[in-house]
């Protein structure tokens, strides 16, 4: 029979290859089985063999593969020891980045969740180290406004144009540079390098490759048509400062704040480096290595700095401001001097009062002095007046004062003097006069001339046994009670009120009466004194006049209505009196015995 070919599958099902197969006749019960066997052996024994080793390879592999998990970290752990372990680095670099790519663009939550309570306690600790320096700096600038130091740093703001912050940070804030690189623009070989001597030295051929390429970098891909440089930038905690030139850039390693005219120090260390390199100079020699050193770089920038133009406007303003204080404090000085002035002749004309000092001190005025019993008492509010300058204390001590009025107003008070008994003492000669009972008038004899400050008595008293003169007296003396009530008032000045012309008919009725009634009582009018009066409003010159108007207008009216004897005042009487436009007369009577 011909040849047919049926497909052949391996252990696990897949499809090999096709094996030929030979249609033959079947069994006959005659044939021996071992000799199929043989024959089997005999056409497939190679093949056979091959397979079984191939089923036992892969038994073994799928078991390793089975076991694999289990024995990869041991692996992974041998790995990392010995020479080994740069090679196992470098060669999970690649898969392991392009892994966590690949998990933060998926999952980035999760990486986000996971990160966090590692990168939060981070960021925080670095938020509240930046706010404790930010706050201990403004601290300083605020605690330095108002002392000798901040008003001198504000003062050199104004002189040199600069803000008063940038002048605080200037002197509070330290900086200083730890390393300086010379790089050639286009190689990017180390031309110098300096560090500060504390510090040790850092690869400079990385440090400048790596700005190289990162400088052409931004050239060729953030600026536009190759035009930008990298002029600085945040390296840890260095600030990095790269001063670019034609043919080299100086790069600068900064740690604090920097002053702003830093910058133009570097600029001008580097054009006199180009200035060598375009004669041919060595950029290393002795003075441009000196030049470059970080000291010598931090002393320039605190001599060589140029300021900005200096204004003289803020040296006028302090002239003016001190000018004008001085002013007002010399005027508040005169003020307080005229206003002591004041009190201490209002003081010195009390009666009864002598002042002996006068202190300033405790934000109050201290009149010292002292004071008899018998003076009227010393009011402070009034005697300081409506414009005081500050408080006024008085402080007196008890003395018998020698002066007219408090020895007639002791004698009252000792003698017990009715008021009909008239007491009058110039120069120390107390003279007694009205009337009074016969056993008072002996009594005074006895003692008027006891009264401290008396130096001689004398007598014109009548006696109350003279019913006559004492009718005729007491007349008088009602007359008298009403004439030193009765007002001529005026409108302004001079200008007579409505009611003025029928109290000046009374007036002058009543003092007629008076006149007529002396002699019978043995009195003596001496003379009537016209006094002017005015209310509150105007100052002191200008009541004075207007009160000596009104006393020589009502002087004058009563000459004409015929009484002899009167006097008009010069203003001084009426000074106590503000509280009404008005004129009135005052009685000067005299008596005598019968």
């Amino acid at each position: 029979m011909p040849a047919s070919l049926a497909p052949a599958e391996s252990r696990d099902g897949d499809r090999v290859e096709a094996v030929p197969l030979e249609t033959r006749a079947p069994e006959s019960p005659a044939e021996d089985p071992d000799d199929f066997d043989r024959l089997k052996t005999i056409l497939f024994g190679d093949e056979r063999g091959t397979l079984e080793a191939l089923d036992a390879r892969v038994e073994k592999v799928e078991a390793a593969q089975h076991d694999l998990p289990s024995r990869l970290p041991g692996a992974i752990e041998r790995a990392q020891q010995g020479i080994g372990a740069a090679r196992m680095s470098k060669a999970l670099a690649r898969p392991v980045t392009d892994a966590l790519a690949s998990a933060v663009g998926q999952n980035r939550q999760l990486i986000v969740d996971v990160l966090f309570p590692v990168i939060g306690p981070a960021i925080r600790k670095a938020i509240a180290e930046a706010l404790r320096n930010l706050v201990a700096d403004l601290n300083g600038a605020i605690e330095s406004s108002l002392t000798p130091r901040g008003i001198r740093w504000r003062i050199e703001a104004w002189r040199s144009g600069a803000p008063y912050a940038e002048v605080v940070l200037r002197h509070t804030l330290k900086y200083g540079i730890d390393h300086v690189f010379l790089i050639e623009r286009d190689s990017g070989l180390v031309l110098d390098r300096e560090s500060a001597p504390h510090l040790p030295e850092l690869d400079a051929d990385a440090i400048a490759g790596m700005l190289t390429a990162i400088g052409a970098f931004v050239r060729d891909s953030v600026g536009r048509d190759g035009s930008g440089t990298l002029d600085s930038a945040r390296v840890g905690e260095h600030l990095l400062w790269v001063v670019q030139g034609p043919r080299a850039n100086l790069a600068c390693f900064i740690h604090g704040v920097p002053p702003a005219n830093l910058h133009a120090v570097l600029e001008q260390r580097l054009e006199a480096i180009h200035a060598a390199l375009a004669g041919d100079g060595d950029v290393a020699d002795q003075a441009t290595r000196q030049s470059l050193q970080p000291d010598v770089l931090m002393r320039d920038a605190r001599t060589d700095a140029t300021p900005a133009a200096k204004s003289r406007w803020p040296v006028y303003a302090i002239v003016l401001i001190v000018v004008a204080l001085a002013a007002w404090f010399l005027a508040q000085r005169l003020r307080d001097s005229a206003w002591i002035e004041e009190v201490r002749t209002s003081l010195a004309a009390h009666p009864g009062f002598v002042l002996t000092r006068i202190e300033r001190a405790g934000g109050a005025l201290t009149a010292h002095g002292l004071l008899d019993p018998d003076a009227e008492p010393l009011d402070a509010a009034a005697i300081a007046g409506a414009r005081a300058r500050m408080p006024l204390k008085l402080d007196t001590l008890g003395y018998v004062s020698t002066d007219d009025a408090i020895v007639a107003r002791r004698a009252r008070r000792l003698l017990d003097a009715p008021a009909s008994v008239t007491i009058d003492v110039r120069g120390g000669a107390l003279a007694l006069g009205g009337h009074a009972d016969g056993a008072w008038i002996v009594h005074a004899q006895d003692k008027a001339a006891w009264v401290p400050g008396v130096g001689s008595v004398a007598f014109n008293m009548a006696s109350d046994t003279d019913a006559a003169a004492l009718r005729a007296r007491g007349e008088i003396e009602r007359l008298v009670g009403d004439i030193g009530f009765r007002r001529v008032a005026f409108v302004r000045d001079t200008e007579l009120a409505d009611s003025a012309a029928a109290a000046l008919d009374a007036l002058a009725s009543d003092m007629t009466r008076v006149e007529a009634l002396a002699q019978e009582a043995g009195a003596t009018v001496v003379a009537w004194t016209a006094i002017g009066t005015n209310d509150d409003p105007g100052t002191d010159s200008i009541n004075a006049r207007l009160r000596a108007a009104r006393a020589r207008w009502l002087a004058d009216a009563l000459l004409a209505r015929g009484l002899a004897n009167v006097h008009a005042d010069a203003g001084n009487a009426g000074a106590a009196i503000q509280s009404e436009r008005a004129a009135f007369v005052r009685p000067d009577i005299t008596w005598a015995k019968p």
